[in-house]
């Protein structure tokens, strides 16, 4: 086993940062601040990105990540973490070096907005930057729009292979142990976690892969749910059809994201340990969403 200290010192050296813009871009950007402050996020962007690929020993793009539209997308969600959702960010020092397996509650209806902006705060706010490899439901990647997308982003098929060939190649994913029961819980239970799957334990114990609790404030609120037909799910070949009053544009909620401490699971993979570690995760995500809803001043600020 290695100390901390020659893990740190095997890292890559994170990619230049890019060059100050030249020319015409230059003049531009000194008549148009907003324009500056574009180019300058893109460009924090891109080098981001490519500072946190280079932490992961085996290339993402073998699940579909392209660093150039990913690049794009991330400075969509990037103007919806600071501008719309203005996300506050807490404990994400927490996230240990190497592979790490973020597990989070999931409480968005429409679109997986929640996820976007745990990802997002990833490669914003950590230090170093992380990719964050989402797991995603398989009937959702199949999608010809949103499947691709998420693909290009770094989103993978929600299996136990996909998920150990990641933590194997030292990189951070995402996933959300309540599966699509958190998408069909009425708004009165909002922010109280459904029974787990326990998949994600077994990969964790199989790879000696540290856990990360994320409680996600806000989702639950951005679209709330009003009906789930199941015949409408089954005409869009999705796991659910969540109908709510905002449709696909959720309201502008404030976001809170909190990074609880690493739990490390050791032992044997068996079905008492297996159901006694799920149980301990759970138990302690749920009192980070309790804290995290206890520190909460408005939805809406």
């Amino acid at each position: 086993m290695t100390s901390p200290g020659s893990h740190l010192a095997s890292r890559p050296a994170p990619p230049p940062r890019p060059a100050p813009a030249r020319g015409g871009e230059a003049s531009l950007n000194r008549r148009l601040p907003g324009l500056r402050r574009f180019l300058a996020f893109r460009d924090e962007v891109r080098s981001r990105l490519l500072e946190a690929r280079a932490l992961e020993h085996r290339p993402p793009e073998r699940f579909g990540f392209s660093l150039d539209v990913a690049a794009r997308l991330f400075l969509v969600t990037g103007f919806v973490y600071r501008r719309y959702f203005r996300v506050e960010c807490h404990g994400i020092e927490a996230i240990p070096p190497g592979p790490v397996l973020l597990v989070a509650n999931h409480g968005s209806h429409a679109l997986a907005w929640d996820g976007a902006m745990i990802v997002t705060a990833c490669l914003l706010e950590a230090e170093p930057p992380r990719l964050v490899h989402g797991m995603g439901d398989h009937r959702l990647m199949d999608l010809p729009v949103l499947g691709a997308a998420a693909r290009r982003i770094g989103a993978v098929d929600g299996t136990r292979p996909a998920c150990a060939d990641l933590l194997r190649g030292g990189a951070a994913v995402l996933t959300f142990p309540e599966g699509v029961r958190a998408l069909e819980k009425p708004f009165r239970q909002r922010y109280r976690l459904c029974p787990f799957g326990h998949g994600f334990v077994h990969v964790a114990l199989e790879t000696r892969t540290p856990i990360v609790p994320v409680a996600v404030i806000g989702p639950e609120e951005e679209a709330p749910l009003l009906a789930n037909p199941r015949w409408l799910a089954r005409l869009l070949g999705t796991p659910t059809a969540p109908l709510t009053p905002t449709l696909v544009l959720p309201l502008p909620v404030k976001y809170r994201i909190c990074f609880g401490a690493p739990l490390r699971l050791r032992g044997p993979a068996v079905p008492e340990l297996v159901a006694h570690d799920v149980r301990r995760v759970r138990t302690t995500l749920q009192e980070l969403i309790d804290r995290s809803l206890t520190t909460r001043r408005h939805v809406f600020w």
